[in-house]
């Protein structure tokens, strides 16, 4: 009975096995699935790739600020100072001290994974176009002025360098682009719909209906908080736990949040970036405010493929126009677009997950590829690539569209929505 008494003894002070959240639930910060990418897109042999325009989130990145951090980090403390914290609380406290710390003066940056990332984008690119090694080749790449984005566009482009010495580059960042790429703060009627638009009181119901508070409540002996403001602290929770990943930190574990109440978390998340990014059946003002990216892709394209330097048999210089921005870059655009997975009108928002979900759409160093080759009559033709997999880019069209088919499309989405 002794032996049996020390057995269950040593049992019960075993800690608690906590166990990694999935990757996928950390949304908008999943860093990039190259196992979920796709060949090259097919293209028959008679085609000769000869430009690609490339639209990118930065790579994977540190905590944009101190900002959301510190700010739990206050309330905690306000409790820890009326004995109010819980043990749980503590230990989370002592967690968001790691974390701040590994983040300090690295605020917003591309992270060391982010680095990595663009370098093996650059490269998948580079082998998109396996006839251009070591030709000539025009790079022409702009940024947002967030350094994130700049430090994107460079390791980008070096790996270009690195892979062909042959490739002139031109590269440029500022505010003077912030219309193409940052065009959720220059539109004012889009910047004020995405601060305070009809968005709010759809989320603010889904965030009653279904993100737990227990999360929140566990970090305290006793609160006063009521039932929304646990579950507006439990979505603070997750903001911060899922960048861990592409911080370099260790992934966010059981011990804080179960996969059941992650993905609630996650869920609301999600609502919130399809809401205030893109077309929705509340509003359609990101269709506008992406329109002038869209027709800047448009000709440059067109330029680039009527070019009058001809090289070797007749063909364009090969091009790359590049664009670097942010997830509020791509999710209008993408939107616009209307590729699969990135336009959706559901009925019921509790069922978006079913058919749009953000780390799909921009993982960190999300990308849109468009890839035109030329026939031997003259003729372009163009495919898309989303985060390495190729998309229709026409609902129920082939893959590999004439270019002008495609633009024509492109052209009606952007009339379509200008009021």
């Amino acid at each position: 009975m002794l032996c049996a008494l020390s057995v269950s003894s040593i049992h019960a002070a075993e800690p608690p096995r906590y166990v990694p959240l999935p990757p996928a639930l950390d949304g908008s910060m999943m860093p990039f699935d190259f196992k979920s990418c796709t060949q090259i897109p097919y293209l028959p042999d008679s085609l000769t790739p000869i430009y690609a325009t490339y639209v990118a989130r930065h790579g994977a990145r540190f905590l944009s600020s101190p900002k959301k951090i510190e700010g739990l980090m206050s309330k905690l403390e306000k409790a820890r100072n009326k004995g109010n914290l819980s043990d749980h609380g503590d230990r989370f406290f002592s967690l968001l001290e790691t974390i701040r710390t590994a983040n300090e003066d690295n605020w917003g940056d591309l992270s060391p994974l982010g680095a990595k990332e663009e370098k093996k984008l650059a490269k998948r690119i580079y082998s998109t176009i396996p006839c251009l090694e070591k030709q000539p080749m025009k790079v022409n790449a702009v940024s947002s002025y967030v350094p994130r984005s700049v430090m994107t566009m460079y390791q980008f482009t070096a790996e270009l360098v690195r892979l062909n010495d042959h490739l002139t580059v031109l590269t440029d960042e500022g505010r003077k682009f912030s219309p193409l790429v940052r065009c959720f703060t220059t539109d004012k009627r889009y910047a004020e719909y995405r601060e305070n638009g009809d968005w709010r009181p759809i989320y603010d119901d889904f965030l009653d209906r279904n993100v737990p508070a227990e999360p929140a409540k566990r970090l305290f002996s006793h609160t006063t908080l009521s039932t929304h403001e646990l579950k507006e602290l439990s979505m603070e929770m997750y903001e911060i736990l899922k960048g861990n990943r592409a911080a370099g930190l260790p992934a966010p574990t059981t011990q804080w949040m179960s996969e059941s109440e992650y993905k609630q978390c996650w869920r609301a998340s999600n609502l919130m970036h399809y809401l205030r990014n893109s077309i929705t059946p509340v509003s359609d003002a990101a269709a506008r405010a992406t329109s002038p990216l869209l027709e800047d892709m448009i000709a440059k394209t067109d330029s680039a493929l009527h070019t009058g330097s001809l090289q070797i048999n007749g063909l364009p210089q090969p091009t790359i126009n590049a664009w670097f921005g942010h997830a509020e870059t791509l999710l209008p655009l993408l939107s616009l677009l209307r590729l699969p997975g990135c336009f959706d009108m559901p009925l019921d928002y509790d069922r978006l997950d079913e058919c749009w979900r953000i780390q799909n759409i921009t993982p960190l160093g999300a990308n849109l590829l468009l890839l035109v080759a030329r026939g031997p009559s003259g003729r372009d033709y163009a495919c898309v690539q989303l985060n390495g997999r190729t998309v229709q880019p026409v609902k129920g069209q082939p893959d590999v569209l004439p270019w002008e088919q495609l633009r024509a499309y492109w052209k009606h989405q952007i009339e379509a929505y200008a009021k």
